[in-house]
């Protein structure tokens, strides 16, 4: 089964920086990282009691993963992202289950 490569990152927010964070994450997500040769989808998910942000991404290959993260080294959000502590994770698909 080959249905790509999957990015799965992690930040830490609270209260006080939640709503700031997931508007920052949310707009370098649509404005940069979506537009990336090899992107497919991504989800932006938040912890159900308000804090934490969890970002799914489905990557054609691993290599436009590894293609993007060399570009978003120089992006000017990043010192503002890594604020909030992204712990990134890096899987393959084995499985698929659900309703299309």
């Amino acid at each position: 089964m080959d249905t790509g490569f999957i990015v799965v990152v992690r930040f830490e927010t609270n209260t006080e920086d939640h709503d700031s964070a997931r508007a920052l994450i949310d707009s370098y997500i649509g404005d940069f990282l979506a537009l990336q040769p090899g992107f497919i989808e991504s989800w932006l998910t938040e912890g159900a009691d308000g804090a934490g942000l969890l970002h799914f991404a489905r990557w054609q290959r691993e290599e436009d993963f590894r293609a993007f993260a060399e570009k978003a080294r120089s992006h000017p959000d990043l010192d503002k992202i890594r604020a909030f502590s992204p712990s990134p994770a890096f899987y393959r698909p084995v499985a698929r289950y659900g309703k299309e």
